[in-house]
C-alpha cells in the first residue's frame, strides 16, 4: 500500500502570484522549465513486518567526493553513532531551511546541513485502537505497548508551527513549535489520521473561500478507512479543517465540509491517498481505488484516480472524480505511486501545446499484479496538462447534464445528489459555474496519458519537481537506493549520471528540493541525505563539462571552469560566454593556429582562426599570452584574432638536451583576466642537433649542411651541400635522411676482450674532405673512457678503423661500446653499438670456469677450452680441449621420499651432462626417483663419457605411517585446522591430503616429521568422513574410522550484555548452536561507516555447543576520535541530550570460514547485534594515598561505575584477600573488607612500601585501578571533661543575648528606612497602575477598533492611490498640475509638429547609454545646478524611461558604480546615499518606487495603512487642539498637549471638540475606508442639533454666539452649545448666511499650504484650524500672552521640563499602538516570494561592489544598503503614507509619524547611541525596543543575501513586465521638453563633452544634439 504522506501547498492559486510551490521553487521559475525529482522506494504492503534498517554511512560515493562544495552526498543523518531509525515523512521549513522529520516514535529537527537540534519521543505508548482520542477511561479495555507512526508532518507558516499527527490516539495530532520542537507542543485529541500503520493518509495546506472572514488557509486532509476501532467511523475519507482548532471547517446543519464513504461499503472499498494540491478554484486529491465498490466486482481490478472539489464549497457538493489511465503501447499502468504539481517551461509547453508556465501534474504509475493493489516491478511516467484535467472535469459533468449518461455512479459516497441520478436533458438549464450546484459525480470518460517514459525492471514511487534553463530533469530513485539522473527533454539518451544514496533502503515521497534549489533532501526509509543536485566544479574542461549532459552546468567561456549559469558573469551577454547542453554550441578552441611553430629567433604574425569568439563589453580587449611573456593585445579579425609574436628576449630558454621549448599560446580576456582557451605553441632551434640524422629527423623545418657540419632553418649561410629535413615544407633535391653519409650495413660486431683487431665499415654518401680539412678517425668510447683511432678510406666507400685492443673491466660476459667515424675531427659521419666479450666469463658457471659451458657457447664467440680456462681461440697457446672432465655434484633435493617413489630430485653441480626434461645444461638436473619397497638409503651417481660422480650424502627411503587428526569435527564452511599425526610426515617433494573427496590444504612450511597441518575447505552438506588420505609423491596412507566430521556452521542466537567501557576486558556472553566445532573463536567490532574493517578483536573461550564467552575488544582511539566529532557536531550542549559520549559498533565474529557470523546484520535480522561503548569507569584515589578503616564497609568513590558494569565485572581486593563487592551505584563501589587487616602486599603477594595492604580495583580483565592503602583503625570511647562542658555553655548564653540586643537596635532603624520606602513604593506602584490601566484599556479599545476596520478592509478594501497619483506624489511632491500629465500623443501617424519631431530625436538619444552619462556628469559639474534641479531632472528622465525599465535600471546601475568608487575614496564612505547630493539618489528613489508599488499595493501597504489608522484613532481618542495641533495623545513631545483640560465622551466625540473636528469625525465614521479625495469635505455639510419640537440649531466654529476673553477668541464646541449625550444631530448640505460667507473654503487642499486673505481662521479639509495673518483664537489653552505666538513662529516650540503625567501619555500612547508597528516592522522585514527581485538585484551590486574595492568593514555595507531602501524608500513612506493612500494627514499624525520614521532610521544605523535623562523623548520612547528592530533589519539583509542570485535575464524579464504594466502613462513627449529645458541652458558644456568623449565622438552624438536645435528651428516660439 502506498506509504501515507503530506506536503505543504501554501496560498496556492496555480499560476498567479504567490502560487503554490514545491520543494521551495521560486516565483521567477515558473517560466523556465521543469526539473522533476523521481524517488524510488519499495512498496509497503499489509501486513509486512518492519525490518531494521542498518545504518550504513555513506560519506564516499561512487569515486564522486571530492571537494565540499562539488560532493554529491553533502551530509547523512543518522550518523554511524546515532541509533537507526525508521522515517516517514519529512518536511522543510522555508524560512530557516530547518528540516523536520517523522519517525516510528520520534519527530527530528535538523539543521539545514542535517546536525540534529532537537528530539521528540512521541513513542511507543499504551493505547488501544478501542479507546477515544482523549485517551482510555474504560478500564475493561486492555492497553499494550505500541508504536507511533508519524501519519501528517506539515508546516504552518502563519503561525510557525510544526503539525505532526501520528497512529496512536486515533490518529490525533500535536502542534510545536517550529523554533524549538522540545518546547512543551499543543495536543489536539481529534481523530484526524489513520491509526495504524499502512493505512494512508495525506494533508495539505490550501485556500478556502467558504465565508469572508476567518483565515483564508484550511487543512485538506484524506485519511484511508482502517476499521480499527469503533471510533474510525467518525473520521471522514476527505475533510477541511481549521488550522487552530483542527476542528471540520464547516460543520453545521446544512453545511459540512467533509465526505465519507459510504457506511455500506467501507470495510472493502478503501481508498489510498497519494497526493493533493490546489489549483485555480479547486482542490484535487490523487488517490487509488478498485474499479467497482460493489461486492464481488473485484475482478475489475484497481484504479487511479483525481478527485476534486471547489474552495468555495462548504459542503462538498462539487465532489467529482476523473480516472487516470496511464499507457504505453499495451501495458496499462493503473496504480498512480506518487505525483507533484510542475510548471511547463517552453519546450515542455511546446510539447504539450501549452502555455508557458501553465501547471501540469506529472505523475508515476506501475502496473498492479493481476486484480491486486500490489505493483510490479515496472514504471512510468505519464504528464497530465492542468488544462487537460479541468477539460475533461467539464466533460465527464456536461455528459451527466446534458443527459449523455444518466447516474452519477457515486453510490460509495454518503449523502447522493438527486439519489445519484443525473438531471434529465435540458432541465438543468444554463449553469454558468457548476461550483454551485451539487455535482457528486464519478466520470465515466478517463484522462488517458501515453507514457513519456518507461522504466522496466525498475520501480518508481516518488516525484518532486524544479526547473533549470531549458531543461526538464528527473531524479530516478531505485528500491536499492540508487539514484539515476536523466534529462527528459533531450535528444541524446536520457541518462546521464548515477549515484548511490542509501544502499539497499527505499526513497520515500516526501523527498524535497531545498529552498533556494541548489539541494535535494532526500528521505529513505533509513536516513535523511543531503544531495547537490549538480557538482559543475569537477569538470574540468569545456568537453567533460558538456559530456556529462547535466543540464545544470555549462562551460563558462572566458572563466574557465565549469559552472551553473548564474554563477558565470555576464552569461546572458553574448551566448557563447556561457555554452549548455542543448543550445548546438560547441567548446571554443582553436581551428587553427598559423604558424604553430617558429625559429626561435624569428618574429612573426599569428593567425588564430577561433569559432564563435564571445562579444566583450565595451572597453575589454582580448590578448594574446605565449608562455611567461607579457600579454599582448590581439586583433579581432573576421577568422578569429590575430596577433605578433614576443620579443626574441622574452621567449623562454630551450634546455641543453632538447631541440625545441613549449609554451602554452592562450587567449586571455582583459574582462576575466583568465586564459580560456589554450594550445601548444613550439619555439624550436635546430642548431641543437649535431648530426645529420638528428637534423633531418627532426620534426621542425630544419636542413643540413655538409660541409658546414651544422643544422639550420635558414639555408642562406650554408654552401655546396645542402640536405632538408623529412618535415621541411620546403624539399630540395637532397630531401630526408637517405642523403646523409651513414654505414651502409648496421651488422652486429664482436670483439674480444684485449686481442688485437681492426673494424670495418661500408659508408654511404661519404663525404669528399676538402683542402684545410682532417681526415677520418674513430672515435670508441668504453666504460666512459674514449679512444681515438685513426681511419683510412679502402676504394670509394670503405673505412678502416687501425687494429688496436679493446678491453673493459666489467666482470661480466659481453659489454657494448660505441664507435663514431667523423671527419675534419668534428663532423660527423655514423656511429655504431659493437659487442666487447670475455671468453674466460662466457665459460663459466658461479665463478668456476665450466668446459662444458665453453664448448657449448655460441660459435660466434670463437671461444674453446683451453688447458683450465676458458679462451679467445686466437690466443689459446695449448692444443684445445674437444672432451670435458666427469660432472661435479653440489646439492642434491630432497633428501628422502617415500618407498614407494615418484619424488621429484633435483641435482645442482657442473658438467652435469643430461638429456632429460627439466635439464639446464651443466647447471641442474631433475630426476624422478623410482620404487624401493623397503626403507633403505643410497648415494646419487651422476655420469657423462668422461665418467660417474657420486654424492657425498645419501637418499633415504622411508616407510610413511599416518597415526590420528585432530580436531575430530568443524563447521560446514570449513576453515578447520587439522593436525595430522605420524612418522615421515615431512619428506618428498610434494603433499597434499584429502577428506573422502574434499581437499585438505596442508602448510608444508610447518611441517614436521611426526605432525602436518591442514585446513579444511567447504563441504555441501554435513557429513562423516570414512576416510583422511595422506598423498606423498607416488606413497597414499589413509586413516579410516571417521577421522572427522563436518558439522552444521555454528549460529549466534543472543549476546548480552551489549555494552562495554572502552578499554575493552568485559566479559561478553554469546549463546547460539554448534559453537564447540569452532577451536579459536574470536569476536570482532566494526564501525557502521566501514563494516569490512574490523576496529579490534579479542579471542573467546567455548564453554560448551551453545556458549562461549568473548572479552570485550578495546577500541579507545577509535573512541577518542568519535567523541571529539561529536563535540564539533553539537553547536550547543542541549542538542542532545547524553550524560556522556556513547559509541555504537556492530558485532561480528571469526569462526574458521563461516561467514554468516561475520555479518550478523544481514543473516540474523533479529538478532541484536550492535555493542555499546561509554568511557571507561574512573576510581578516585584515596586522599594522602591511605585511608582509615573503621570497621562495617568500604566506600571507594568514583565516575561512570556502573554505566557498563555490574557487581560480577568489578573485583576488590585489600593485598591478596578480596573485598566482596555488595553495591555498585553510578559514583560509588561499597565492598566488605575482611576482618582483619590483610598482609601489606599488592595483589599478586608483592610487598608495598607502606606496610599497608594495597587496595586495587579491576574492571573485566583490562582495567585496574590502585586505589590506596587501607589502614584498620580501632575506635576508642572520647570522655569529655565537665569543666569544658560548663565553659561552653556560659559562653554560648552570653554570646545569645550580645546577640538579641544588636538584633533589636538593627529591626528599629531598618523599620523606618522600611516605612519611608513603602510609601515611594506605593506612590510610584500607583503610577505604574495608573499607566498600565490607561495603555490597556487604551489597547483594549484600539483592538476592538483596528478589528472593525480589517473587516472593513476586507470588504472595502484599502484606500489605495492609482499609479499615476502615486507616482506624481513621489516623484513631484507638492505638484498636482505637470505637463506630463497630459494624455499621451498618439504617435501612429507620425508626429505632429517640429517640436515634436525634435523631441523624438531627442528621446533616441536618450536612449543613448553614453549620451545619458555623459549628459547627467556635465549637468551635475555645472555650479548653477542645484539640488532642486538635480531632483527634477531625476524624476523627469525616470517619466521618459518607463516604458524601458531594463535600460533604466542599466543606467542606474552605471550611475550607482560611479558613486561608489567617488565615495570609497572619502574618509566617510557609509555616508553615501544618506542625502540626496546628485542626480543619481533621486533616480535610486524613484526607480525603487516603481519597483515597489505592487509590493506596497497587495502586501506591505496593508499593515502601513493599519499604523497609520491606529494612530489615528488613538489621537482621536483624546483631546486635539484644533489651533496648536496639540494632542493629549502624542508620540511627539513637540505635540504633547501639557494642560489638563475637562471633557467628557459625548457619542464617540468629545464635548471640547470643535464643531469642525466634530464634523470631521462624523465623516470619518460614515465613509470609513472611502477614498478622502471622494468623501465630502466639512466646507459642504453643517452640522445641525435638533431637538424639540422642530427644533433646529446650526452649529458653527464661530458665530455669533463666540465667547471673547481678553481680545481672544475661543472657539465654539459641543460644551459650548451644551450638547449632552443622546443628542440628535443630523449633517445636512452648507447653507448659505452671511457668517459663512467670509469665509472662502479650498475643498481638497493641503494642509497649511494655502491661506486666503481672510482675518478669520482658515479651517482645513483635514478638520485642523490655521490661524491667518492676526490669530486672536484659540481652542482649549489660551496663550499667557499676546506675544506668545507671534504670526511667523505659531508653530515653535522650545523645549522645557513637564510633568511625569505627560511623559506617561507618550508612554500610553506608544504602548497602544506598539503592535501595530511590530507587525509593519515585520512585514516590511521579511524575506518571502513577494519581495521584488529589484531588492536582491540593488543588495547584490552592492556587495559585489564592495568586495571589488576591498572594502572589508561590514558597517560600510550595512549603510549603503540601509541608505539605499530604508532610509530612501521605507521612512518616506512613514512620513508620508498619502503617497500611497488617498487618506488625510494632520500634523499630529505627521509628528507621530516622524517619531515612528526616526526609531525605523535608528533601527537601520549599527551605531550605538548613548542614551540619558537629556536625551529626546522620541529617541528614548523605543530606545528598549531598537534592539530588536536592529536585529530585524540584520537578519533581513543576512535573509536577502542568502536568495539565489538574479541573473540579468531574471532581471530583465522583470523589468520588461513592469514596463509593460506602465506605458503609455504620462506625457513623454512633455517630460522630453521639460529635460531640453537644461540642454538649452547648458548647450556648450554638452556639446564640448559629446565631442571630446571617444564613445560619445564614436556614435556622433553632438552631430545629432545639433540635429535636434535645427529640427526646433522651424518651430514657432509659442511652442516652446
Amino acid at each position: 500500500m502506498i506509504a501515507d504522506r503530506a506536503v505543504l501547498i501554501y496560498n496556492s492559486n496555480v499560476g498567479e502570484e504567490g502560487s503554490a510551490r514545491s520543494g521551495g521553487a521560486r516565483l521567477r521559475q515558473v517560466k523556465r522549465h521543469v526539473l522533476v525529482i523521481f524517488m524510488l522506494v519499495k512498496s509497503v504492503h499489509v501486513g509486512t513486518a518492519s525490518r531494521t534498517v542498518a545504518g550504513i554511512w555513506l560519506l564516499l560515493l561512487a569515486g564522486l567526493w571530492g571537494r565540499a562544495t562539488a560532493g554529491i552526498l553533502l551530509a547523512q543523518y543518522p550518523g554511524p553513532a546515532d541509533p537507526p531509525m525508521r522515517f516517514s515523512h519529512m518536511a522543510v521549513d522555508q524560512k530557516t531551511r530547518r528540516i523536520f522529520v517523522g519517525a516510528v516514535n520520534h519527530i527530528l529537527q535538523l539543521d539545514p546541513d542535517l546536525r540534529l537540534e532537537h528530539l521528540v519521543t512521541s513513542g511507543p505508548r499504551n493505547d488501544s485502537p478501542l479507546c477515544h482520542a482523549t485517551g482510555c477511561s474504560d478500564p475493561d479495555i486492555p492497553l499494550s505497548l505500541m508504536d507511533n507512526y508519524n501519519k501528517i508532518l506539515l508546516i504552518e507558516p502563519e503561525s510557525r508551527t510544526l503539525i505532526a499527527c501520528g497512529s496512536l490516539l486515533q490518529g490525533a495530532c500535536y502542534k510545536y513549535k517550529l523554533a524549538n520542537i522540545s518546547t512543551q507542543p499543543e495536543f489536539i485529541p481529534k481523530s484526524i489520521a489513520a491509526n495504524d500503520a499502512n493505512a494512508s493518509t495525506y494533508a495539505y495546506i490550501g485556500p478556502k473561500k467558504y465565508n469572508l472572514w476567518g483565515r483564508s488557509n484550511i487543512l485538506y486532509v484524506g485519511t484511508t478507512f482502517t476499521n480499527n476501532g469503533e471510533y474510525r467511523h467518525d473520521v471522514p475519507a476527505i475533510a477541511s479543517r481549521d488550522l487552530d482548532s483542527l476542528e471540520i471547517a464547516e460543520y453545521s446543519f446544512s453545511k459540512q465540509s467533509l465526505l465519507s464513504i459510504d457506511v455500506k461499503y467501507r470495510d472493502h472499498f478503501i481508498v489510498q491517498y497519494v497526493y493533493g494540491f490546489n489549483a485555480s478554484d479547486y482542490a484535487y486529491f490523487v488517490i487509488v481505488q478498485k474499479q467497482s465498490h460493489l461486492p464481488g466486482q473485484e475482478e475489475q481490478g484497481y484504479v487511479s484516480r483525481l478527485s476534486r472539489t471547489c474552495i468555495n464549497d462548504a459542503n462538498y457538493d462539487s465532489y467529482t472524480e476523473v480516472t487516470l489511465q496511464c499507457v504505453d503501447s499495451e501495458t496499462r499502468y493503473n496504480l498512480v505511486q506518487d505525483a507533484k504539481i510542475a510548471f511547463s517551461g517552453e519546450e515542455l509547453a511546446a510539447a504539450l501545446g501549452i502555455s508557458v508556465g501553465s501547471p501540469v501534474l506529472v505523475a508515476i504509475f506501475r502496473p498492479a499484479k493481476g486484480i491486486t493493489n500490489e505493483p510490479q516491478n515496472h514504471s512510468a511516467l505519464c504528464l497530465y496538462p492542468l488544462r487537460d484535467i479541468e477539460g475533461k472535469f467539464i466533460e465527464n459533468i456536461h455528459m451527466c447534464f446534458n443527459g449523455s449518461v444518466k447516474y452519477r455512479n457515486m453510490g460509495y459516497v454518503s449523502g447522493p445528489v438527486l439519489d445519484g441520478k443525473c438531471p434529465s436533458s435540458g432541465s438543468a438549464g444554463n449553469i454558468p459555474n457548476f461550483c454551485e450546484v451539487g455535482l457528486k459525480i464519478s466520470g465515466v470518460t478517463p484522462l488517458v496519458a501515453t507514457a513519456a517514459l518507461t522504466f522496466p525492471n525498475t520501480s518508481l514511487s516518488a516525484v518532486a519537481t524544479a526547473s533549470t534553463g531549458r531543461h526538464l530533469l528527473a531524479f530516478l530513485g531505485t528500491t536499492d537506493g540508487r539514484l539515476k539522473k536523466v534529462l527528459l527533454s533531450g535528444p541524446e539518451p536520457p541518462e546521464y549520471e548515477e549515484v548511490i544514496v542509501d544502499n539497499g533502503n527505499p526513497i520515500l515521497p516526501d523527498s524535497t528540493l531545498s529552498p533556494t534549489g541548489d539541494y535535494l533532501y532526500v528521505l529513505s526509509s533509513s536516513k535523511v541525505s543531503k544531495i547537490n543536485v549538480e557538482h559543475c566544479g569537477t569538470y574540468s574542461n569545456c568537453s567533460s563539462c558538456l559530456d556529462s549532459k547535466d543540464p545544470y552546468c555549462g562551460w563558462c567561456s572566458l572563466e574557465k571552469k565549469c559552472t551553473v549559469r548564474s554563477a558565470c558573469q555576464k552569461a546572458s551577454h553574448s551566448s557563447p560566454r556561457w555554452l549548455s547542453l542543448g543550445t548546438g554550441q560547441q567548446c571554443i578552441d582553436f581551428e587553427q593556429v598559423l604558424p604553430e611553430r617558429i625559429p626561435i629567433n624569428q618574429m612573426t604574425n599569428v593567425r588564430l582562426t577561433i569559432r564563435t569568439l564571445p562579444e566583450l563589453p565595451f572597453g575589454a580587449k582580448y590578448k594574446c599570452v605565449f608562455g611567461s611573456a607579457e600579454p599582448i593585445d590581439a586583433e579581432v579579425t573576421e577568422f578569429g584574432l590575430s596577433c605578433p609574436t614576443p620579443d626574441i628576449s622574452r621567449r623562454p630558454r630551450i634546455s641543453p638536451k632538447m631541440d625545441h621549448v613549449l609554451v602554452p599560446l592562450s587567449v586571455r580576456s582583459s574582462e576575466t583576466n583568465k586564459d580560456f582557451v589554450s594550445r601548444n605553441f613550439a619555439y624550436y632551434d635546430c642548431s641543437k642537433h649535431t648530426t645529420c640524422g638528428e637534423c633531418v629527423k627532426s620534426k621542425w623545418a630544419c636542413n643540413w649542411c655538409v660541409y658546414e657540419n651544422k643544422c639550420t632553418h635558414n639555408i642562406s649561410t650554408c654552401q655546396r651541400s645542402i640536405i632538408s629535413g623529412e618535415n621541411n615544407p620546403t624539399r630540395l633535391s637532397s630531401h630526408g635522411f637517405a642523403y646523409c653519409p651513414q654505414f651502409k650495413r648496421r651488422d652486429p660486431i664482436l670483439l674480444p676482450n684485449n686481442v688485437l683487431k681492426e673494424i670495418v665499415f661500408e659508408v654511404k654518401n661519404l663525404p669528399h674532405p676538402q683542402p684545410g680539412h682532417t681526415g677520418f678517425q674513430c672515435i670508441i668510447v668504453i666504460e666512459g673512457a674514449t679512444m681515438l683511432v685513426p681511419a683510412r678510406v679502402d676504394g670509394k666507400n670503405i673505412i678502416v678503423c687501425d687494429k688496436t685492443t679493446y678491453s673493459y673491466e666489467a666482470n661480466e660476459g659481453e659489454h657494448e661500446a660505441s664507435v663514431r667515424v667523423v671527419w675534419n675531427r668534428i663532423h660527423h659521419i655514423d656511429s655504431i653499438n659493437v659487442t666487447l666479450y670475455k671468453c674466460d666469463i662466457l665459460g663459466s658457471h658461479r665463478e668456476h670456469a665450466d668446459c662444458s659451458l665453453c664448448l657449448t657457447r655460441n660459435s660466434k664467440y670463437h671461444c674453446t677450452w683451453c688447458k683450465n680456462s676458458c679462451q679467445y681461440a686466437e690466443t689459446c697457446q695449448h692444443i684445445p680441449h674437444t672432451v670435458c672432465p666427469s660432472p661435479r655434484i653440489d646439492m642434491i633435493k630432497p633428501l628422502s621420499g617415500p618407498i614407494e617413489g615418484g619424488t621429484l630430485v633435483t641435482i645442482e653441480g657442473s658438467k652435469v651432462p643430461c638429456t632429460l626434461v627439466n635439464y639446464e645444461v651443466s647447471v641442474r638436473i631433475q630426476c624422478i626417483t623410482g620404487r624401493s619397497g623397503v626403507e633403505m638409503t643410497a648415494p646419487i651417481r651422476v655420469g657423462n663419457g668422461a665418467g660417474d660422480t657420486a654424492s657425498s650424502v645419501d637418499f633415504s627411503y622411508k616407510d610413511i605411517v599416518l597415526s590420528g587428526v585432530y580436531p575430530p569435527i568443524g563447521p560446514l564452511s570449513g576453515g578447520t585446522q587439522l593436525a595430522i599425526t605420524g612418522q615421515y610426515l615431512n619428506i618428498g617433494s610434494e603433499i597434499t591430503a584429502y577428506l573422502d573427496e574434499y581437499v585438505c590444504l596442508v602448510n608444508i612450511t610447518q611441517a614436521s616429521s611426526g605432525r602436518l597441518t591442514c585446513i579444511t575447505s567447504k563441504a555441501h552438506r554435513p557429513t562423516s568422513i570414512e576416510t583422511l588420505t595422506l598423498s606423498i609423491d607416488g606413497a597414499n596412507r589413509t586413516l579410516r574410522g571417521n577421522p572427522f566430521n563436518y558439522t552444521q556452521d555454528p549460529t549466534i542466537m543472543e549476546i548480552k550484555p551489549l555494552n562495554s567501557f572502552v578499554s575493552g576486558g568485559k566479559m561478553i556472553f554469546v549463546h547460539g548452536t554448534n559453537l564447540d566445532s569452532i577451536q579459536n573463536p574470536e569476536m570482532e567490532v566494526y564501525s557502521f561507516n566501514e563494516p569490512k574493517v574490523p576496529i579490534n578483536r579479542t579471542v573467546c573461550t567455548v564453554l560448551s555447543a551453545t556458549q562461549m564467552e568473548c572479552p570485550s575488544p578495546s577500541v579507545n582511539r577509535h573512541f577518542q576520535a568519535f567523541s571529539s566529532r561529536s563535540r564539533r557536531s553539537l553547536r550547543k550542549p542541549s542538542a542532545i541530550k547524553m550524560k556522556e559520549p556513547k559509541l555504537i559498533l556492530k558485532i561480528g565474529f571469526v569462526m574458521d570460514n563461516v561467514q554468516s557470523v561475520r555479518d550478523l546484520e544481514k543473516h540474523f535480522p533479529n538478532l541484536r547485534y550492535q555493542l555499546l561503548y561509554v568511557e571507561d569507569p574512573k576510581f578516585f584515589k584515596f586522599p594522602n594515598q591511605v585511608k582509615l578503616y573503621k570497621g562495617d564497609t568500604l566506600v571507594i568513590e568514583g565516575e561512570n561505575l556502573n554505566s557498563a558494569s555490574d557487581e560480577a565485572d568489578v573485583v576488590v581486593t585489600i593485598g591478596t584477600k578480596p573485598c566482596n563487592v555488595t553495591s555498585l551505584a553510578m559514583s560509588q563501589l561499597v565492598c566488605s573488607p575482611p576482618e582483619q587487616q590483610p598482609s601489606s602486599t599488592n595483589e599478586r603477594g608483592v610487598k608495598t612500601d607502606t606496610n599497608l595492604p594495597l587496595v586495587v580495583v579491576r574492571v573485566g580483565r583490562s582495567l585496574r585501578f590502585p586505589i590506596g592503602y587501607l589502614r584498620y583503625d580501632i575506635f576508642k570511647t572520647f570522655a569529655f571533661p565537665p569543666e569544658a562542658i560548663i565553659m561552653i555553655a556560659v559562653g554560648t548564653i552570653l554570646f545569645i543575648l550580645f546577640f538579641v540586643a544588636v538584633l533589636f537596635v538593627y529591626r528599629r532603624k531598618s523599620t523606618q528606612a522600611e516605612r519611608e520606602y513603602k510609601r515611594i513604593q506605593i506612590q510610584m506602584d500607583t503610577l505604574e497602575s495608573n499607566v498600565r490601566s490607561e495603555c490597556k484599556l487604551a489597547f483594549a479599545e484600539l483592538q476592538t477598533d483596528m478589528t472593525d476596520l480589517t473587516a472593513d478592509l476586507e470588504n472595502a478594501g484599502i484606500p489605495t492611490l492609482d499609479h499615476t497619483s502615486y507616482i506624481m506624489k513621489v516623484f513631484f511632491p507638492g505638484v498636482s498640475d505637470h505637463p506630463i500629465l497630459n494624455a499621451p500623443k498618439v504617435r501612429i501617424n507620425g508626429p505632429r509638429t517640429n517640436y515634436d519631431t525634435a523631441m523624438l530625436q531627442f528621446e533616441q538619444l536618450i536612449n543613448n547609454k553614453h549620451f545619458v552619462l555623459t549628459f547627467i556628469e556635465i549637468l551635475e559639474s555645472q555650479k548653477s545646478f542645484n539640488i532642486r534641479n538635480k531632483v527634477n531632472v531625476a524624476s523627469l528622465l525616470m517619466v521618459v524611461l518607463m516604458n524601458k525599465m531594463e535600460y533604466a535600471t542599466d543606467i542606474l546601475k552605471c550611475l550607482l558604480l560611479r558613486l561608489i568608487e567617488k565615495s570609497v575614496n572619502t574618509k566617510h564612505p557609509q555616508l553615501m546615499l544618506r542625502r540626496t547630493e546628485s542626480v543619481v539618489e533621486k533616480m535610486l528613489t524613484n526607480w525603487m518606487a516603481l519597483c515597489m508599488y505592487y509590493y506596497l499595493k497587495e502586501y506591505a501597504g496593508s499593515s502601513l495603512f493599519l499604523l497609520f489608522k491606529a494612530i489615528k484613532h488613538q489621537i482621536e481618542k483624546g483631546l486635539v487642539d484644533a489651533i496648536t495641533h496639540d494632542a493629549r495623545y502624542s508620540l511627539s513631545e513637540e505635540r504633547l498637549l501639557r494642560e489638563n483640560v475637562e471633557h467628557s465622551m459625548v457619542c464617540k466625540v468629545l464635548d471640547c471638540d470643535t464643531i469642525s473636528q466634530v464634523k470631521s469625525k462624523i465623516l470619518d465614521a460614515l465613509f470609513k475606508n472611502t477614498p478622502f479625495s471622494l468623501r465630502p469635505s466639512i466646507y459642504e455639510v453643517d452640522l445641525e442639533w435638533r431637538h424639540g419640537r422642530g427644533g433646529h440649531l446650526t452649529l458653527q466654529d464661530e458665530d455669533l454666539t463666540t465667547k471673547t476673553l481678553g481680545g481672544w477668541k475661543k472657539l465654539n464646541t459641543l460644551a459650548h452649545y451644551g450638547v449632552k449625550e443622546s443628542a440628535v444631530m443630523s449633517l445636512i448640505s452648507r447653507q448659505n448666511d452671511s457668517y459663512n460667507n467670509c469665509k472662502q473654503p479650498c475643498h481638497n487642499c493641503v494642509t497649511g499650504m494655502y491661506l486666503n486673505n481672510s482675518q478669520s481662521p482658515i479651517i482645513t479639509t483635514n478638520g485642523d484650524i490655521e490661524a491667518s495673518n492676526n490669530p486672536r483664537i484659540y481652542h482649549l489653552i489660551k496663550p499667557i500672552d499676546d506675544h506668545q505666538f507671534p504670526n511667523n513662529k505659531l508653530m515653535e516650540r522650545t523645549h522645557k521640563a513637564i510633568p511625569e503625567i505627560f511623559l506617561t501619555r507618550l508612554l500610553s500612547t506608544k504602548g497602544t499602538i506598539q503592535k501595530f508597528v511590530d507587525d509593519f516592522f515585520m512585514t516590511i522585514l521579511t524575506v518571502n516570494e513577494a519581495l521584488p527581485p529589484a531588492v536582491k538585484w540593488l543588495f547584490d551590486l552592492l556587495d559585489e561592489a564592495a568586495r571589488k574595492h576591498g572594502i572589508l568593514d561590514p558597517e560600510v555595507v550595512h549603510a549603503w544598503k540601509s541608505n539605499s531602501l530604508p532610509l530612501r524608500f521605507w521612512v518616506n513612506f512613514i512620513k508620508n503614507p498619502d503617497f500611497i493612500f488617498d487618506i488625510n494627514k494632520t500634523s499630529t499624525l505627521d509628528s507621530c509619524l516622524s517619531v515612528i520614521a526616526q526609531t525605523f532610521m535608528d533601527a537601520c544605523s549599527t551605531t550605538e547611541h548613548r542614551l540619558g535623562k537629556d536625551s529626546p523623548s522620541n529617541k528614548l520612547l523605543f530606545a528598549k525596543d531598537i534592539p530588536r528592530y536592529r536585529e530585524m533589519v540584520a537578519q533581513f539583509y543576512s535573509d536577502v543575501a542568502m536568495l539565489p542570485i538574479i541573473t540579468d535575464q531574471e532581471m530583465g524579464s522583470a523589468m520588461q513586465q513592469l514596463s509593460a504594466q506602465q506605458a503609455e502613462e504620462f506625457d513623454t513627449v512633455a517630460a522630453l521638453k521639460e529635460l531640453y529645458i537644461y540642454v538649452t541652458k547648458y548647450r556648450e558644456p554638452i556639446i564640448e563633452a559629446l565631442t571630446t568623449d571617444p564613445n560619445c565622438r564614436r556614435h556622433h552624438l553632438a552631430q545629432k544634439l545639433d540635429s535636434v536645435a535645427y529640427t526646433l528651428g522651424g518651430e514657432e516660439t509659442s511652442a516652446c
